[in-house]
């Protein structure tokens, strides 16, 4: 990975991007793929999407490469701040959004109010009937700066590192897909001779999967690559390292062996290492565009980590690499 690669890795992290409010997730991929000349169309508050002049006399199949903006967070559901004058420390209620995970009780975190972000801790508290119940804490003095709101958000503390090609980081799930998208962007024109590409990013994955539904609903596609990040586990043969991941069967995809194979001869012949994986729970927001209506072929193509949702998650660069490679090589797909 460059030097620049990772700053713009390293930005994408430190953005407060929790669902449903994916604006500074946006704001940076919009920027990155103005830089490269892509033109970029709003879906609402939901999804953008960005294509170029096409480089063909008459219309292309197209091809459609998105991820998601979004990382699980939290929730304020307070109203105001409890204050413990004893200690000069504050606490607000707060509930997940999206399924977030943690190891320990308690980890640092970030407040999104009115006027500004705020740091303090995430803290665990007791089973509320949907779900646990959190606490955001933080002195009293940072408290009392912050514009607290009903609705407000809260999410890990940013953390990057990179060590041995092993990056650790919280919201790997899915800014490695935001990051490839830039990265997209960057490419000299003419990559791709069979389709008119066109990025596009979405907005709560990890909650309603609206912003999916709204990009399957707005643009007419040929063939969508969906991005985004999966598990570990040696029981699949999945690892780290390994080569991106391709999605058999989950909630959101059912491909047939003849796809599976086709998909492994191709990737054989560009000599791109890849993975597979089966699993009957989970699932990305690949299951929006079937379930709009559409015909297109849907390939989730996925980033194997660790720590899936937690303050540390962790990837190799390697994948990285291979994982641009194996979208470079699904252009031959059909």
């Amino acid at each position: 990975m460059t030097e620049q690669s990772a700053e713009l890795l390293s930005r994408l992290i430190a953005a407060h991007s929790t669902p449903g409010d994916e604006s500074q997730v946006a704001a940076i991929l919009a920027e990155e793929w103005r830089q490269n000349g892509w033109q970029i169309t709003k879906h609402g508050s939901y999804a953008l999407s960005a294509s170029r002049r096409s480089l063909f006399a008459r219309r292309q199949p197209r091809m459609l490469i998105c991820a998601h903006m979004d990382s699980p967070g939290f929730i304020v559901i307070s109203p105001a701040w409890s204050f413990d004058e004893k200690s000069s420390a504050a606490a607000v209620q707060i509930v997940t959004l999206g399924q977030p995970a943690m190891d320990e009780s308690s980890c640092a975190g970030r407040l999104k109010c009115r006027n500004g972000i705020f740091t303090g801790t995430i803290r665990r508290t007791e089973d509320g009937g949907d779900g646990e119940l959190y606490l955001f804490e933080t002195t009293t003095s940072e408290a009392r700066k912050a514009d607290l709101c009903i609705g407000d958000r809260v999410c890990f503390k940013a953390r990057f590192t990179s060590d041995n090609n092993i990056i650790s980081a919280p919201f790997l799930d899915n800014r490695l897909g935001c990051w490839m998208l830039a990265e997209m962007a960057a490419l000299p024109p003419g990559w791709n001779r069979r389709y008119e590409v066109i990025l596009g990013a979405t907005g709560s994955e990890e909650m309603t999967g609206h912003g999916a539904q709204v990009l399957a609903a707005q643009l007419q596609t040929d063939l969508i690559v969906v991005l985004d990040a999966t598990y570990v586990t040696e029981t699949q043969g999945v690892k780290l390292g390994g080569g991106a991941v391709v999605t058999l069967s989950d909630k959101a995809v059912l491909l047939a062996p003849a796809m599976r194979d086709r998909i492994s001869r191709i990737m054989q012949q560009a000599e791109v290492p890849i993975q597979f994986e089966a699993y009957n729970f989970s699932g990305t927001d690949a299951r929006a565009w079937p379930s709009q209506g559409s015909p297109a072929p849907v390939i989730a193509l996925l980033m194997p980590t660790c720590g899936n949702h937690t303050p540390c998650e962790q990837a190799d660069t390697a994948d990285l690499i291979n994982w641009q490679r194996a979208v470079l090589s699904l252009e031959k797909l059909f």
